[in-house]
């Protein structure tokens, strides 16, 4: 797997990227379509033409069409690059009902920080922002804290260093970066980062109307 996921952080910063176009939703459990399906505000939900990030970009009107969602496969998890209004962090956790395993990454470009969410069985198992301090929710708050303590990413629980705050040595590009190879690492997840930032995959209009969070 050799791209990873500690990629996605460049490519929030990228001066030739725009950050709204690179929500980032996986599943594994599901097929690339019905991920689509689960995520969409309207039915049926079809597939088009395959298209690039600022082919789909351009979709976005904000009158009948508020986001687009670029899918693939890659190994055992669907995804979902949307560009426009995503839901985001806030999609409802009824998307990973029937044991499916659902991955958000939301830069949040307008409002940070970034966030990282871990939706299964139909409720939110860990939520928390990236690069900026660790204080995760969810069902499981404490589920990638051994992981995220072993890479150095945050200091252990309870330790000089967690009274005083986050390392400050890290930048928090750095920072947003090692987390996201934590969870690659911890969920078997890597995304093709050419394709998706460059190449075509199929389109699908995920949302016609504002995102709930507007």
């Amino acid at each position: 797997m050799p791209d990873g996921l500690a990629w996605i952080a460049d490519s929030w910063q990228s001066a030739n990227l725009n950050a709204t176009d690179l929500y980032i939703t996986c599943a594994r459990g599901l097929s690339p379509q019905q991920l689509a399906e689960r995520m969409a505000d309207h039915e049926p939900v079809e597939v088009g033409t395959a298209l690039t990030i600022q082919e789909a970009s351009r979709k976005v009107d904000l009158t009948q069409i508020y986001c687009v969602g670029r899918i693939g496969q890659s190994g055992e998890w669907a995804f979902i690059v949307e560009c426009g209004g995503s839901e985001g962090w806030s999609l409802d956790p009824a998307v990973s009902r029937g044991s499916a395993d659902v991955l958000i990454f939301d830069p949040r470009p307008d409002d940070p920080p970034s966030f990282f969410s871990y939706l299964a069985d139909g409720e939110l198992q860990l939520h928390f922002a990236l690069g900026s301090g660790y204080d995760p929710t969810g069902a499981q708050p404490d589920l990638l804290r051994p992981a995220l303590e072993a890479a150095g990413v945050i200091p252990p629980e309870g330790s000089i260093d967690d009274l005083l705050g986050e390392d400050e040595e890290l930048s928090p590009l750095e920072h947003k970066r090692r987390v996201l190879a934590v969870v690659g690492e911890y969920f078997g997840l890597s995304l093709p980062r050419q394709v998706i930032e460059s190449g075509q995959l199929p389109a699908v209009v995920t949302r016609t109307s504002p995102p709930s969070s507007w």
